[in-house]
């Protein structure tokens, strides 16, 4: 393939056989599902064995970044995978930004790997340009992920990107998470699980040549507009020094000064949400932490940790580890309540389960890494405790959605109440719950109605589409509503646009492009003639296609896509514009619109025939 943007193959790894096959990308299907996300989605479609378990040899990896990483444009480094996960037992995607990784892969000459079977022994995969191999990962079998990374980048320098997991990973831990360069988390679901299961403590890449554009004039120009917008932006200083922090103050600007050692960020980003980290005073003086954000480094203090020290040393054991610290700090919530309750003998908890004490945190960490006692059973994640422990267990659960615990909502980590697309999303995300927001302009605010015809124009919301979602935004005399559901799908569909180009999804970067300039984006780097109607169709194509997957494996709307109790009532969910207690009857209202926005039945997400027709899809 010769086209701009794509480096034109794709390598096939088994493991079982050791057998390495690199193949040509199929122009045809690159352009028909763009790239990036889309492409993983499509060839995690072809190579998932309908029903398979998610820890089994048939259960495959598809790595892949998009046609825009490599090229220089501002924070395009992106990678996904796909595959399906133990924690949700669902198809799904894991993202990440790319640090180092995405670009190196291009480099490499490679826009996807599909990692498929089991080796017999723990190996990493090697791919330094044109040389690809198996190698032996004894050495790093049982480290944690910050100490494989040191060990693969003293071996083969640095640059290289990393994708490994720690010992939980190792363990086969439901809510393992694998790590880009030990500082961008591949995500929630058991990504992490999948790679031990396998026997791949890592992938390794070095690549030395480039990504060519099709038309570098017309890239060059774009990419000096969006450069010239991003030093525009009034806020862009404070954002280059606080990152995420501006957004989740949950420290104040003098202990952030006073811990920061430096802000990191992925290649070609020119803001930099990542922060490197170092504990200035107290028996952790010294201690360095990579991480995505320093917002993360203090979840523990959602849980009830007094000092940021402490948090940030007990983060730095659970990313070691490789563990999802909110599933983490989820399960070990439910176990205290399990001992405190008598349904788990107080003598298997040994140390007592305090959520809010870092010694009883990093003994659980590794006790539940390591499979060691009740630990076992916590490694299963909660359908595991519940499983083990029955309906009293059940009951003490806090609000689950396809088995996971949603980061935000009534019981969840952030308390936040108002009920807009990225809460319907933890239903209606196949994958289950996660923390991408796909730009939605209803993320953690509660912003005045008028602003959102522009976000949403920008997403590439039809304008009469927008007066449909969007009422009384510009006559304030007139009832206001919002359609959550409908403006849920746009909100995946800009997500899907922006993962399948390889754009960061963050807020700090994906505010400055837009739609169109997407398609423009992807036509001058690809060659590939796209205007935006023809964007918009075959971001449709992806995600219905990742719809399909799903239900495939037998999702059910009425189970798996049903909101949890927990989240209706005096202390449930509130309507984002009135803030009055929500119904279930309105959230299921706003599911139905949801999926016939799509084109899916409103009843059961089962995409119409019609739509999938106009989409050139077979059906589930």
């Amino acid at each position: 393939m010769s086209r701009g943007g794509f480096a034109g193959k794709i390598l096939r790894v088994d493991l079982t056989s050791g057998q390495i096959r690199p193949e040509p990308l199929d122009p045809g299907l690159a352009e028909k599902y763009i790239g990036g996300l889309g492409l993983c989605l499509k060839m995690g479609y072809d190579a998932i064995e309908p029903g398979c378990d998610p820890l089994s040899p048939q259960n495959p990896i598809v790595l892949g970044a998009g046609p825009l990483v490599g090229t220089d444009l501002p924070s395009t480094s992106r990678v996904y995978s796909v595959s399906k996960l133990p924690a949700s037992r669902t198809v799904g995607w894991c993202g990440a930004g790319g640090f180092n990784f995405g670009v190196m892969l291009k480099n490499a000459g490679l826009d996807h790997v599909l990692i498929e079977g089991r080796s017999p022994r723990p190996v990493y995969l090697e791919i330094i340009d044109d040389r690809v191999a198996l190698r032996d990962a004894e050495r790093l079998w049982g480290r944690g992920v910050d100490d494989t990374c040191r060990a693969i980048w003293d071996e083969y320098g640095v640059p290289t990107g990393v994708l490994a997991i720690g010992q939980a990973g190792e363990n086969l831990i439901h809510f393992s998470m694998a790590f880009i360069d030990r500082i961008s988390t591949l995500g929630r679901g058991g990504l992490g699980a999948v790679m031990g299961s396998k026997n791949l403590k890592a992938v390794v890449v070095q690549g030395t040549g480039g990504v060519r554009v099709a038309d570098r004039r017309q890239c060059r120009t774009l990419g000096q507009g969006l450069l010239d917008n991003i030093r525009a932006w009034p806020h862009l200083k404070n954002a280059q020094e606080m990152g995420l922090l501006q957004s989740f103050p949950l420290v104040s600007r003098e202990d952030y000064a006073r811990i920061k050692k430096r802000r990191a960020a992925c290649v070609s980003c020119p803001i930099g949400c990542k922060d490197v980290i170092e504990i200035p005073d107290g028996p952790h003086a010294g201690l360095v932490k990579c991480t995505s954000s320093v917002i993360n480094l203090l979840t523990p203090n959602l849980y009830g940790f007094q000092d940021y020290r402490e948090s940030i040393k007990a983060m730095t054991t659970i990313d070691d580890y490789g563990l999802d610290m909110f599933e983490f700090f989820g399960i070990m919530v439910l176990a205290k309540k399990l001992v405190d309750e008598g349904i788990v003998p107080g003598d298997t908890a040994d140390p007592e389960i305090r959520p809010d004490q870092l010694d009883s945190m990093e003994a659980w960490a590794r006790k539940v890494s390591f499979r060691e006692g009740l630990g076992d059973v916590l490694a299963g994640g909660f359908n595991a405790v519940i499983e083990e422990f029955g309906e009293p267990a059940r009951e003490l659960a806090p609000a689950l959605v396809k088995g996971m615990h949603p980061y935000a909502g009534p019981g969840s980590a952030v308390p936040w109440d108002r009920f807009g697309t990225m809460e319907l999303g933890q239903v209606l995300e196949p994958r289950g719950p996660h923390v991408g927001s796909g730009g939605s302009p209803t993320y953690f605010a509660r912003r005045p109605l008028e602003v959102f015809p522009r976000h949403l124009g920008r997403m590439g919301v039809p304008p009469e589409v927008i007066d449909r979602i969007v009422k009384g935004a510009t006559r304030p005399e007139d009832d206001q509503e919002l359609k959550v559901g409908a403006l849920l799908r746009y909100s995946h569909a800009w997500f899907t646009t922006l993962g399948c180009l390889g754009i960061c999804a963050r807020g700090n970067i994906n505010r400055f492009y837009n739609a169109q300039l997407c398609a423009e984006l992807y036509e001058a780097v690809t060659g590939i003639p796209t205007d935006l109607p023809a964007l918009r169709r075959r971001v449709e194509r992806v995600w219905t296609l990742y719809r399909l997957a799903n239900l495939r494996e037998g999702l059910d709307r009425r189970q798996e896509e049903a909101p949890p109790e927990q989240w209706f009532g005096q202390a449930g969910f509130k309507d984002y514009l009135t803030g009055r207690p929500l119904a279930r009857a309105e959230v299921e209202r706003m599911i139905g619109d949801y999926f016939q926005e799509w084109g899916w039945d409103p009843d059961t997400g089962v995409p119409t025939a019609r739509e999938l027709a106009r989409l050139g899809l077979d059906g589930p």
